[in-house]
């Protein structure tokens, strides 16, 4: 665990090293807030639930990020009768650069905490499946991920976010990538909506939700 905190830390500070001082950029907001519905569709899981989010610009081109989610399992592989719940925490920072006036680069690195609880029959163990007791899971994952996407004004009220996640938590790891819209339809007030693909596990992960602008 300590050592995927100092990869974390290091890829950090990188990100901060490669901001650079300049004018202050213009166009794309970077404080907010967001929430909304949340859905995990594996191989190994299916859930959903709800996610909760903020950016905050500390300067120009540095920014930080939280994220809490909890997710209502329906579904686990090699389990039957399963009554779990996921809750996820992030926090980090990253780094955003105006490459054009309609387009900025963005990294983010966070630190993530996931907890899993609750009960599941669990097959094997010498039962016909479905038919042994159920177990108390609880379980506890930290580790980090790393997130580089682009904010692309492709219309006055529409933006494009592109991006790629690298995921590395307890013993799952992964990259996987994505498409997101941000669709402005009341000043402050935006629809968004975001889906990434991991190809381990054949994990979908989506959301809807609101943004408002800070």
């Amino acid at each position: 665990m300590y050592i995927k905190r100092l990869v974390a830390a290091i890829m950090s500070a990188c990100l901060t090293c490669l901001v650079q001082p300049a004018m202050a950029a213009k166009g794309f907001n970077y404080t907010y807030m967001e929430g909304g519905y949340r859905n995990l569709d594996a191989d190994s899981i299916e859930g959903d639930g709800f996610e909760a989010g903020f950016s905050f610009a500390a300067t120009d081109h540095v920014h930080i990020v939280g994220q809490y989610s909890h997710l209502f399992v329906d579904s686990l592989e090699n389990a039957n009768s399963v009554d779990l719940d996921v809750d996820e925490f992030k926090i980090g920072f990253g780094g955003n650069y105006s490459v054009m006036d309609k387009v900025d680069l963005v990294g983010n690195v966070t630190y993530v905490d996931e907890q899993i609880t609750g009960k599941a029959r669990l097959n094997g163990g010498g039962f016909v499946d479905g038919t042994g007791p159920k177990s108390n899971i609880n379980d506890k994952n930290e580790g980090y991920e790393a997130t580089f996407y682009g904010r692309i004004q492709a219309m006055k009220k529409l933006e494009m976010t592109p991006h790629m996640v690298y995921r590395d938590v307890g013993s799952d790891s992964g990259t996987g990538y994505g498409l997101g819209l941000v669709y402005k339809f009341y000043k402050k007030f935006s629809v968004r909506a975001r889906g990434t693909r991991f190809s381990n596990d054949s994990a979908t992960n989506l959301f809807v939700g609101v943004r408002v602008d800070m």
